[in-house]
């Protein structure tokens, strides 16, 4: 009877206070893994008016390590490169968003693939590699920058890394994307990279003193969820173009035999075509053909025409006729012709990739 009145005694006159100690609230940065993070828990209380308190065991667990990366393009905007161009840079960003410091294993490589503001894969970049910019400049230097690998990269720091190619001497494609996967490897270790990172089975309960390895980067384009890597692309555009002129001489009449199978005699009409051809991938721009005036021949007025390739031996398909000067109505359209007494000239604003266009005049053979 003594015992039950006294417990309830204490349960009626108890005062109780928990206090906690330990981890403090979160902060920004993100705590570092393997820290030990200690917590004890009091009680206090009154037993007959006199105050006692009572502390728990100490509950610890270790942090464990949550493995995330982005990897951004630099510029966001195709790099421009010409046929035969060695040693083209595109530039890319590696932010370590783990909580500990890590090394990445870095993979330059082609993508057939379709990005918007990028354009379709249509050729491939010889001799790739990725190399870390080792001096911060943000600027690829041959010879200095040539680690192959990010080494010991802090929490929250960001690196420049460079993928560099050759661009193939082949006319026709434009474009060649590639990535940057980055893939996160262990630290710890400085002047060698570590292995790659494998995640803690998530079949198996944590352990407070274990360190344990919990992938949380996101998907993306080619990138599973939770692989310990990210990748971005960027692109090499081909802006230049590959021009050839192709000439032809045919003869239209001559006074003896007339349309008939005509031939080259004194008299007869000879018709000069200048065929322009652009193999691409870029466009041509501000063309200006001259051609003189062979000699034992004289140009027929007015025979100047310029416009599209013509068919099944055609000259020109559509165009223009032009006079022989450069002023006046003819050159309101968008080609240009004209004669100086020994010269042929013609304008052509544009020859689009994989186009031709044409440019034909006469003379008559003295």
């Amino acid at each position: 009877m003594y015992r039950k009145k006294l417990h309830h005694a204490l349960l009626g006159s108890a005062a109780i206070a928990v206090g906690v100690t330990g981890a403090s609230a979160a902060q920004a940065q993100q705590t570092p893994a393997g820290t030990s993070v200690n917590n004890q828990a009091t009680v206090t209380y009154e037993v007959g008016g006199n105050p006692a308190s009572v502390s728990s065991n100490v509950a610890t667990f270790v942090v464990d390590k949550k493995v995330n990366l982005t990897v951004a393009e630099v510029g966001g905007a195709p790099t421009q490169t010409s046929l035969g161009a060695v040693d083209q840079v595109t530039t890319f960003t590696v932010t370590n968003l783990t909580n500990s410091v890590q090394d990445f294993r870095l993979e330059a490589d082609q993508q057939l693939v379709s990005i918007p503001l990028l354009g379709v894969d249509n050729f491939n970049m010889n001799n790739l590699r990725a190399f870390v910019d080792s001096n911060g400049n943000g600027t690829y230097d041959a010879g200095v920058d040539v680690a192959t690998y990010i080494d010991e990269l802090a929490p929250d720091a960001t690196v420049t890394v460079f993928i560099v190619g050759n661009t193939p001497n082949t006319p026709g494609a434009d474009t060649a994307i590639v990535s940057l996967n980055a893939v996160v490897a262990a630290g710890g270790s400085g002047g060698a990279l570590g292995a790659d990172l494998v995640a803690s089975s998530t079949l198996v309960a944590d352990s407070p003193t274990t360190v344990e390895t919990v992938f949380a980067d996101d998907t993306g384009l080619l990138d599973a969820l939770r692989n310990g890597q990210q990748r971005a692309f960027d692109a090499y555009k081909i802006s230049t173009a590959v021009v050839t002129m192709l000439k032809s001489a045919t003869v239209i009449s001559d006074p003896v035999n007339l349309l008939v199978n005509p031939h080259p005699i004194p008299g007869a009409v000879v018709e000069y075509c200048m065929k322009v051809s652009n193999a691409g991938p870029g466009t041509a721009a501000n063309l200006t053909l001259s051609d003189s005036i062979p000699a034992n021949s004289t140009f027929v007025p007015g025979s100047i025409s310029v416009g599209t390739s013509g068919i099944l031996g055609a000259c020109i398909l559509v165009g223009t006729s032009e006079d022989d000067n450069n002023t006046g109505a003819d050159e309101t359209d968008l080609y240009g012709g004209s004669f100086d007494g020994t010269t042929v000239r013609a304008t052509l604003p544009t020859v689009a990739s994989s186009t031709s266009m044409s440019v034909a005049f006469r003379v008559t053979v003295n």
